[in-house]
Formats: structure tokens, C-alpha cells, sequence
């Protein structure tokens, strides 16, 4: 059986260097020195250190017992079968090289970005987040889509969710962004004709009941160190936020909603802070879910940063307007 140093020693095709993974970074050691013609100008070309690249060639040229590079004081000259290396490997170098270009391509900030978010933060949160990101990031396109339902992730296709209220146990990944508490508020007209509520007792037949969570009849309120649970009962009902909203504003009931549904609606006098001794007791959360634990792409990363962003600059009012 012939040995390489033998009659194999003056052909390449006896031995695939790609063929072994520890090999390839003596291969790209020999390359980078071919292209620059000395191992100096492979040192300040790719940011390695020249004895390391040196070592890493004559490494390479121990493992397939062959010499690839004939070296002087000055200069080097690559040998025939040096040279036969270099051009046998070109192409599987070149598909190398453009997976990787494409695989940093598809992370750079653009493309689209599916968003599932809860309907309530549509205006508060989602109007400057997108203003923000289409100053920033021309090329990327961000798709809130507003829904009720907790989805899953994976499979409708979303890259990140916005949510707010309790989690669902599930694989996903939560980031919690904020705190707040539901804000108890009525038409200014209801109030003026509701003088005998003075309690969360008395709420029990005014109540515009939401029906899309959990416990939506059951609320615990709190003053100081008193607490009071109450049951609620409602002959209006509805799973809608906005429908919801409409009947607070015509003065049909009372009701408690998120900080960012009422905060510009308060601001405006168009609905008031009713019972403001008393605050709800329940406390939520607003939360940026990933689908996996493991790598998050970067415009994913960058749309999550924003709506955290944002979510930041408004979370004191949002305390203040619940507590």
C-alpha cells in the first residue's frame, strides 16, 4: 500500500483536506496567504496574528505531508501542488463564502416583521413605535396585527407578540416590559346621574362587563389596608374593546379598562376616574413574547427594543392613572 509521502506525494486527489472539519481552519490559514501573497500581508488582512497563520500552514502541510509553500527571508512562492490545492478548493471556498453572505444578509435590519398585539395597544404604543422605525429602518417593514385571541406563534406565522394581562403556560418566551392596573371610569353624564355610587358595592348593577378574560365578573378592589371583592352582574356585555369604549362614552355604565385605553380619553374629559379612593387590585403586566429561547433575529430584536422603548416612557402614567 502506498504511502502519500510516496507516489501520492505529487497529487492532490489522494486527499480532500474539506473532507476533515479540523482542517479548515489550516485551510483558510493557506488561503488567506496565497491571496496576500506573505504571511504579513495575511496577518493585517484578516486580523490574525502572522505566527499563528504560519503555524496553521505548516500544520496543514504536516497533516496531508505535503509542501504547499516554499518560504525565504522575503517572499513565498506556492508550490504546483500548493497551487493545485488553492484551485481545487475554490469552489466549495466561494459557496462557503456566499451561504455565509446570505445568512448575514437575512439578519440585517429589513424585511417584514409580523406582530401580533393586543388591540388595546394600538394607538397608545403602536403609533410611535412605527413612526420611530420607519425613520430608522427604511428597508424594514413592521405588521402589527391587532387581535383578542392569544395566538400561537409558530403557527400563524407572527415573529414576536405584544400582550398584555395574564400568560398562557406554553414554550414561548415572555419578556415583561411594564406593570398597571385597571382604571375604573365612567362618562362625566353617568356620574352626574349616579350620585348613590360611593362603593365598588355599588357597582354591581352598573357594570359594563367585558367578557373576553378570565374572572371578568370578579373584581377585588383595595383603599389602604381594606380590601373588597365584588361580584359583578351585567346586562351589557361584550368581547370588543372598542364596542366597549363607546358605551362608556355614551354614559351606558361603568367600567375598568387599561391605563393606555383611557389615559387620552381622561386627558380630554370625555371619561372620568370614578371612586378614586379606591384602585383595583388586580395588577398586569404588558409583555413581548418570542416564540424560542435561542436566537432572536435582529429585526425582530429591534422592533421588541422599541415597543420596550416606549412601553418605558409610558409606564409612570400608566401607575399613576391605576394607582
Amino acid at each position: 500500500m502506498a504511502k502519500r509521502g510516496d507516489s501520492a506525494k505529487g497529487a492532490v486527489a489522494s486527499v480532500d483536506p474539506l473532507a476533515s472539519p479540523s482542517h479548515l481552519p489550516l485551510l483558510a490559514a493557506f488561503v488567506a496567504v496565497v491571496d496576500s501573497g506573505s504571511f504579513t500581508a495575511a496577518a493585517r488582512r484578516t486580523g490574525v496574528d502572522k505566527a499563528l497563520l504560519s503555524r496553521r500552514v505548516r500544520a496543514l502541510e504536516q497533516a496531508l505531508e505535503l509542501r504547499l509553500l516554499n518560504r525565504t527571508t522575503r517572499t513565498i512562492y506556492v508550490t504546483d501542488v500548493g497551487r493545485a490545492l488553492y484551485d481545487r478548493s475554490a469552489p466549495p471556498r466561494a459557496e462557503v463564502f456566499s451561504a455565509l453572505e446570505q445568512a448575514a444578509a437575512s439578519d440585517k435590519i429589513g424585511g417584514t416583521v409580523p406582530v401580533a398585539t393586543a388591540p388595546a395597544l394600538s394607538e397608545e404604543v403602536w403609533g410611535p413605535v412605527l413612526v420611530e422605525l420607519a425613520w430608522k429602518y427604511p428597508q424594514l417593514e413592521v405588521e402589527p396585527r391587532a387581535t383578542e385571541t392569544l395566538v400561537s406563534l409558530v403557527e400563524q406565522g407572527f415573529d414576536v407578540a405584544i400582550r398584555m394581562g395574564r400568560l398562557p403556560d406554553s414554550s414561548t418566551v415572555a419578556r415583561k416590559l411594564a406593570c398597571w392596573r385597571h382604571v375604573l371610569c365612567a362618562a362625566p353624564s353617568w356620574v352626574q346621574a349616579h350620585p348613590e355610587v360611593r362603593s365598588p358595592a355599588d357597582l354591581v348593577e352598573h357594570w359594563i362587563l367585558y367578557t373576553d378574560v378570565p374572572m371578568a365578573s370578579s373584581w377585588r378592589f383595595e383603599r389602604g389596608d381594606q380590601g373588597l371583592q365584588v361580584k359583578v352582574a351585567s346586562r351589557m356585555r361584550t368581547d370588543n374593546g372598542e364596542v366597549m369604549l363607546a358605551m362608556l362614552r355614551q354614559g351606558m355604565g361603568i367600567s375598568a379598562l387599561a391605563p393606555f385605553q383611557v389615559a387620552d380619553l381622561i386627558a380630554r374629559g370625555e371619561l372620568v376616574r370614578c371612586l378614586p379612593d379606591w384602585r383595583v387590585g388586580h395588577q398586569h403586566g404588558v409583555y413581548v413574547v418570542l416564540p424560542h429561547a435561542s436566537h432572536t433575529s435582529a429585526r425582530v430584536e429591534v422592533v421588541a427594543q422599541a415597543v420596550a422603548r416606549r412601553v418605558s416612557e409610558r409606564e409612570l402614567s400608566w401607575r399613576r392613572l391605576g394607582d
